[in-house]
């Protein structure tokens, strides 16, 4: 499971990218480049679940908004952070400040890059006409969020977590948050020594 695992995060395969922390994963909205690309996290998305069915860890960790979608948990903007820092502290500043003094000039759309192609996506009808105000602003960081995190890979999250289901039914592994999830999955990316000290016994 550990090799297959290593394998489908290959960036041969442009199934998963890294995320700005550089060590969790989540996959590459840019993956059709492969035209396989759904049957490849169908298969992804059944191996990681029989893994963790078998109680095999797995040396891969993913964004911890990828474990809420398999979880089928909604993603926060806290979750962009992983994958943008900076951009996920533009949105907690545009929460943090009155704005409607400012000309920002920022509507309910959003600018994409698909292989140097610049792509106008609205996050609501007529949203390129609907400015961002003090009003709206909350409903902004939530629908540009879901559009990042969500809509971009949405093909790739329904094929990886339709074969994860088909070995571990949803309503089972939805009992979990997605910290214990990434716990079942990987265990624990790094040994917390105050923790260990606090917790072990001495004896003799």
């Amino acid at each position: 499971f550990d090799n297959l695992s290593c394998e489908i995060l290959n960036p041969d395969y442009a199934l998963f990218t890294q995320s700005a922390d550089g060590a969790t994963f989540q996959p590459n909205s840019h993956s059709d480049v492969n035209p396989d690309h759904l049957s490849y996290f169908k298969f992804a998305g059944r191996t990681m679940s029989l893994a963790l069915y078998h109680k095999q860890l797995l040396n891969v960790y993913f964004t911890r908004s990828f474990y809420k979608h398999i979880l089928g948990i909604p993603v926060s903007y806290r979750d962009v952070e992983s994958i943008d820092p900076e951009y996920a502290s533009n949105l907690q500043w545009l929460l943090d400040n009155e704005i409607d003094s400012l000309d920002l000039a920022l509507t309910f759309s959003v600018e994409t890059d698909v292989f140097g192609v610049t792509q106008l996506i609205e996050l609501k009808p007529n949203g390129s006409s609907l400015l961002v105000t003090d009003s709206n602003k909350t409903e902004y960081v939530q629908l540009v969020t879901e559009m990042r995190m969500t809509q971009a890979i949405g093909p790739q999250i329904r094929a990886f977590t339709d074969g994860f289901y088909e070995v571990i039914p949803h309503h089972l592994i939805s009992l979990f948050n997605e910290y214990e999830l990434e716990l079942l999955m990987s265990g624990l990316p790094d040994i917390d020594v105050d923790d260990w000290e606090k917790n072990t016994e001495y004896t003799g």
